[in-house]
């Protein structure tokens, strides 16, 4: 559930409406952005939230935020999941867009949960997206590291994020379900 903080919380639910984010399945072994039951890129932005408190009187150019993402997964092989969290708001998947991952993991035959933050500061000065990532699949710690990737941001309204999966395997009844996926401010 969101907090205080949480700027945008992307539905995880279908019944929560038409923007929810379903489960999904693989349909191969390539990287995929996933998406919402409209076939769009699941995206939260930046940009949807208000900063109207003095505290933030800068806006977002040089504020602290997080994207987090968690959930669960299922294989039915021997299989190596990667969860990432990209910037963009496109189906079409480029690595070099991608803030944060967890690499490839083993979750061989079997159910897990994952969780990856991003901590992160965008300004518009260095117009690039720069921080630290953290997380876990299959209870194997993902090391807090630099971001991915620098991502070049030339404005506010492009910070926009979204999940993207590579599953090894492809194996009927391997899937993904995620739970949470949001902004929160520092």
């Amino acid at each position: 559930m969101p907090n205080a903080n949480t700027v945008e919380f992307a539905q995880v639910s279908p019944g929560q409406g038409i923007y929810a984010i379903p489960l999904y399945v693989p349909s191969g072994t390539s990287a995929t952005i996933v998406t919402n039951q409209l076939g769009n890129a699941a995206v939260i932005s930046l940009n949807n939230g208000s900063l109207t408190s003095s505290n933030y009187g800068v806006g977002w150019d040089g504020a602290r935020f997080a994207v987090r993402i968690w959930g669960k997964v299922t294989t039915k092989a021997s299989c190596n999941v990667t969860v990432a969290i990209a910037c963009q708001s496109s189906t079409t998947y480029a690595s070099g867009n991608l803030i944060a991952t967890t690499g490839a993991i083993a979750v061989n035959t079997a159910s897990a949960n994952f969780y990856l933050d991003a901590d992160c500061v965008w300004d518009s000065v260095t117009a690039k997206i720069m921080g630290r990532l953290a997380g876990q699949v299959n209870n194997t710690a993902v090391a807090a590291a630099a971001l991915t990737n620098a991502v070049a941001v030339s404005a506010i309204t492009s910070l926009n994020f979204c999940p993207a999966v590579t599953f090894s395997d492809a194996t009927a009844g391997t899937q993904m379900s995620i739970t949470g996926f949001q902004i929160d401010i520092y």
